[in-house]
C-alpha cells in the first residue's frame, strides 16, 4: 500500500495519457511522446534543482532568472567571441555557481533574511542584470555544440532526454547513496534535531543553494540550445519547476522528495500543455488546467500523509504484536 501511494505521480501521468489518447488519436504516437519529453526537459532539470532546496524546507525563487541570465550570457559570448566554442558551457556553469554562492552567503553565512525574501530579491537583481547584458532584447545565436546538445539524438533518444536522465541519476545517487542525501532529509525533517545529532547543517545548506543554481545553469545551456538564443526569464519557469516538485509528491515543509517522481511531475505538466494543444483548446485555459492539477496534487499529498501515517502505525502494531 505504501508503495502504491508512492507511485501516485506515475498513476496520475498514466491517467492523463489515457484521457488524452481517447480524445486525440495522435497523442500516444511516438513522435508526440518524444515531443512531450523534449518539451518537459527544461522544466524537469530546473525542478531537480528546486527539489534539493525544497527537501531542506526552503525555496529558491531566483533559479528561473538564473536560467535566463545564463542563456543571455551564452548568446552574448558567442556573438562577441565566436572562437570560444565549447568554453561557453563551463563559463555558464561558473555563472550559476557564483549566483549559488551569493545566495548561500546571504542566507546561511550572513543570515540577511529568510530564503524566500533573499531569493525573491535575487530574482529581481538577476532579471535586471539580464536586461542590462541583453540591452532589453533577445540575443540570437549560440554555439553549435550547444544547439547539438539540445537537438541531436543518440541511438534515437533526444539529447535533452538523455541529459535529464543523466542528471537525475546523478542526483538520485547523491540523495540515496551518499551521506549528504541523508543529511538533507534529516535537516528537512527537523533542522534543530539534525544539528544536535552532529549533522553539519550550515555546510549542507550552503551546498544546497550552490547545487540548485548549477542545475539552473545546466538548464540555461539546454534552453539556449533549444531556442538558439538568449532570453530574459519572466519568472514563470521557477513556478513551473516548483509545481513539478509538488506534483511529484515532495513536501514543501521539507524532509521528503523523489528525484524520479519530480521528473514525472514535469512530464505531467508537459503532457497537459501538449494534450490541450492537440485538442485545439485555447492557450488561455492551459494555466487553469495546470493550476487545477497542482491544487489536486496538494490535496492528494494531504491525504497521502494521513493514509501513510495510519499505515505506518498499523505496520508498527503488527510488528509489535509479532514480537
Amino acid at each position: 500500500m505504501l508503495r502504491l501511494i508512492a507511485a501516485g505521480p506515475v498513476l496520475v501521468l498514466l491517467c492523463i495519457w489515457l484521457v488524452f489518447s481517447g480524445l486525440s488519436p495522435y497523442f500516444l504516437s511516438t513522435s508526440n511522446i518524444t515531443n512531450i519529453l523534449v518539451q518537459s526537459s527544461s522544466v524537469a532539470l530546473l525542478a531537480l534543482g528546486a527539489l534539493v532546496v525544497v527537501m531542506v524546507g526552503s525555496l529558491d525563487l531566483s533559479l528561473g532568472s538564473t536560467v535566463g541570465l545564463c542563456t543571455i550570457v551564452g548568446a552574448v559570448l558567442y556573438r562577441d567571441f565566436p572562437s570560444l566554442g565549447w568554453v561557453v558551457i563551463p563559463v555558464l556553469l561558473v555563472v550559476g555557481l557564483a549566483i549559488g554562492v551569493l545566495n548561500a552567503l546571504c542566507i546561511v553565512t550572513f543570515r540577511i533574511g529568510n530564503a524566500f525574501i533573499v531569493t525573491l530579491g535575487m530574482l529581481y537583481v538577476i532579471q535586471s542584470l539580464s536586461y542590462v547584458v541583453s540591452e532589453g532584447t533577445q540575443v540570437p545565436g549560440v554555439p553549435d555544440h550547444v544547439i547539438a546538445l539540445a537537438n541531436e539524438s543518440v541511438v534515437g533518444i533526444p539529447g535533452p532526454v538523455l541529459l535529464v536522465v543523466g542528471v537525475a541519476a546523478l542526483l538520485w545517487f547523491l540523495l540515496n547513496r551518499v551521506v549528504w542525501g541523508r543529511w538533507i532529509v534529516a535537516i528537512g525533517g527537523n533542522r534543530d534535531a539534525a544539528g544536535k545529532v552532529g549533522v553539519p547543517v550550515r555546510k549542507v545548506l550552503f551546498s544546497v543553494y550552490i547545487i540548485a543554481s548549477v542545475f539552473a545553469a545546466i538548464t540555461g545551456v539546454l534552453v539556449a540550445g533549444l531556442n538558439n538564443s538568449g532570453t530574459v526569464d519572466n519568472g514563470t519557469s521557477i513556478l513551473q519547476a516548483i509545481a513539478a516538485v509538488v506534483i511529484g509528491g515532495a513536501s514543501l515543509t521539507g524532509g521528503r522528495g523523489s528525484v524520479w517522481a519530480t521528473v514525472v511531475g514535469a512530464v505531467i505538466l508537459g503532457s497537459i500543455t501538449n494534450g490541450l494543444t492537440l485538442l485545439s483548446v485555447s492557450t488561455t485555459w492551459t494555466p487553469f488546467a495546470i493550476g487545477a492539477v497542482l491544487v489536486a496534487a496538494v490535496g492528494l499529498d494531504t491525504l497521502r500523509n494521513t493514509v501513510e501515517g495510519r499505515l505506518r502505525v498499523r505496520q508498527a502494531q503488527l510488528q509489535t504484536g509479532g514480537l
